[in-house]
């Protein structure tokens, strides 16, 4: 991990396939850091914890529904 030191107002610039992203410090408070960031429309950028979420519900999604082995036979016989 790179680790750089900024002030409010300067900014980093990461060269990525997709063109440059810029990001910018633009405000700092105590246990608070903003962000400005520029980018392509197609560089898609989400918060990690989002991106956690969303990868949890797709795997919580792609897994068949838990049915109880009771339910399931008397759904069964209920259908004949």
């Amino acid at each position: 991990m790179l680790i750089l030191s900024r002030r409010q107002n300067e900014s980093l610039l990461i060269e990525s396939s997709d063109g440059v992203i810029e990001l910018v410090v633009t405000e700092i408070t105590p246990g608070q850091v903003r962000l400005g960031i520029q980018a392509p429309q197609t560089c898609k950028i989400l918060r990690k914890e989002l991106a956690q979420t969303m990868q949890h519900n797709r795997m919580a999604a792609a897994k068949p529904p838990r049915t109880d082995l009771r339910s399931a036979i008397s759904n069964l016989k209920n259908q004949e």
